[in-house]
């Protein structure tokens, strides 16, 4: 194994022909989070940010974008904005620890990596996974409605019953897809900033600003932005910035209006973004890792996402094992708790 490491836009177009096919290998790697427009918008902002290319008899099997927190510990590049993380690659059988220590790194951490990606399964934490929840819209937006009541009947009758609520309020409610207006990206980061102004903000990191407003206007095929605006007459209620991949939508930062909030603007947004989305051939709304109360009443379907960090040391392995059994064992046991909720929501 040869394993070589450079910066996003040190790759050329044969490589990055070779990480589109790669990505088609499964749906859950053709997550914009995993792809290279991605990474290659992180590097323009963040000056640590890598991938290494894996080489095995002088081809190439896989990448592992990533960022460096420090000289040799490594974490997902874009953290904490990438909801999906690990290798981008082949198919074939890879030993992890054998590509961190050929990066030249003592440890490469992840927080967000699919159950599916065999090659990380060694290094999970113990109990660590939990579910990413998915709005599934393969068999059209009535499909969803009906799976959707399936798991509570309330959920769509409530929804409706607070946008009628809405519109007598404050006018006739419409969602505009995709926006290009500048005032309706800055509109979300106002909201949003508002909205965690005293626990911080993802986007509050200048660095994370550039890369979302960089995506924001991106149209290529593997990470393209949006912006979703619903109005209530002609006054926006809530805005949503996400990213497309080619086949699925990541929900990704949301927001409204809060003076709003007792007619739910987000969900009424998330549900008309469901029927857009599907009339347009989106297949998905991936919510992302996390068990928010809106995203457990209106998901019909999720997969495993999982925390864990690959050491180049197994003594730094061990010992990284051990010390998380003592110190993370009770929220542990709370992460099987909710995703028990999830399973059953009726519980």
């Amino acid at each position: 194994m040869r394993v070589a490491v450079v910066q996003p836009g040190e790759l050329g177009p044969s490589e990055a022909a070779l990480w589109a096919k790669f990505q088609h290998t499964s749906p859950l790697s053709l997550s914009p989070f995993l792809s290279l427009t991605f990474a290659q918008a992180v590097a323009r902002a963040r000056s640590t940010a890598r991938v290494a290319v894996v080489e095995e008899n002088g081809k190439i099997e896989a990448f592992l974008p990533f960022e460096l927190a420090s000289k040799s510990i490594a974490i997902p590049i874009g953290w904490p904005m990438n909801d999906v993380q690990g290798f981008i690659g082949s198919g074939a059988l890879l030993d992890a620890r054998s590509v961190v220590r050929r990066a030249g790194l003592r440890a490469w951490r992840f927080d967000h990596a699919p159950l599916e990606q065999s090659a990380l399964a060694p290094h999970h934490y113990h109990r660590t996974t939990f579910p990413s929840l998915v709005l599934d819209l393969t068999d059209g937006y009535q499909s969803y409605l009906k799976a959707l009541k399936h798991r509570s009947r309330s959920v769509t009758a409530k929804t409706a019953g607070q946008r009628r609520a809405l519109e007598r309020a404050v006018g006739t409610v419409s969602l505009e897809w995709s926006s290009s207006r500048p005032e309706h990206f800055r509109q979300m980061i106002d909201w949003k900033s508002d909205q965690y102004r005293r626990t911080g903000i993802r986007l509050s990191d200048p660095t994370g600003f550039r890369i979302a407003e960089e995506l924001a206007t991106s149209n290529s095929e593997d990470c393209r932005g949006i912006v979703n605006v619903l109005f209530a007459g002609e006054q926006p209620i809530a805005v949503h910035f996400g990213i497309m991949g080619p086949r699925d939508l990541s929900w990704w930062f949301p927001a409204y209006d809060r003076a709003l909030g007792r007619f739910s603007p987000g969900t009424i947004m998330l549900l008309a973004l469901a029927e857009q989305a599907s009339s347009r051939g989106v297949a998905r709304i991936d919510l992302g890792g996390g068990v928010e109360s809106y995203k457990l009443r209106l998901a019909t379907d999720s997969y495993a996402l999982v925390k864990g960090a690959v050491w180049a040391s197994r003594a730094d392995d061990a010992a990284s094992k051990i010390y998380r059994q003592l110190i993370y064992r009770p929220l542990s046991a709370f992460r099987r708790r909710t995703h028990q909720r999830w399973s059953n929501p009726d519980r």
